[in-house]
């Protein structure tokens, strides 16, 4: 007998109710990429004021682009997008996040596919995001889930590069329920 996985909502980060469970979150990120939060806390603030302050940019600049992943009433992740000024065709993926009790579960493959389709109905032709040459179980994912290694990032010589079209891949990934919230890019028919 068969699991299903279920459902998450996906609902823009509400900063005033959920900064500290955003600073946590991302802190914990850190840790499961590098190993501790050091570089984070490098240039969050002491606590955190400076990275909830980014992230309200990026929610203003792009919709949609921030957001809690729910399942019931419990926030179990947490995304951060961000358009590539660098990169105008493209999105940068800054977090993917599950709490730890979450991940493995089959959950991940929402999140991507949120991220994936807001980038593609903002215009975007494809996503990027750096992961952790120690993050063998997000390397894993990302293989799995097509996404491209492109290589060890100048900038950050323990991170690799990873790729991924927005294209039809995405209506794949959209076949788990996603659905996104009202305050998203979307395009006109």
């Amino acid at each position: 007998m068969s699991m299903q996985t279920p459902l998450l909502t996906f609902r823009p980060i509400d900063l005033d109710r959920h900064g500290a469970l955003c600073v946590e979150f991302r802190a914990d990120s850190y840790v499961c990429g590098d190993g501790d939060d050091r570089r984070f806390w490098a240039t969050a603030g002491p606590a955190g004021e400076a990275y909830l302050q980014r992230l309200a940019s990026y929610m203003a600049a792009l919709p949609g682009s921030c957001v809690h992943a729910w399942l019931g009433d419990e926030i179990v992740g947490q995304i951060e997008l961000i358009r590539d000024p660098e990169e105008p065709s493209a999105g940068k993926v800054n977090l993917f996040y599950l709490r730890a009790d979450r991940r493995g579960c089959g959950l991940g493959a929402q999140l991507e596919g949120y991220a994936l389709t807001l980038l593609r109905d903002c215009g975007l032709s494809g996503a990027w995001l750096r992961v952790s040459s120690t993050n063998g179980r997000a390397l894993a994912f990302y293989a799995r889930h097509g996404w491209v290694d492109r290589g060890r990032d100048v900038q950050f010589p323990d991170m690799h590069i990873m790729r991924k079209a927005t294209g039809p891949l995405v209506d794949d990934a959209m076949r788990t329920g996603v659905a996104l919230p009202a305050t998203a890019c979307s395009r006109k028919a």
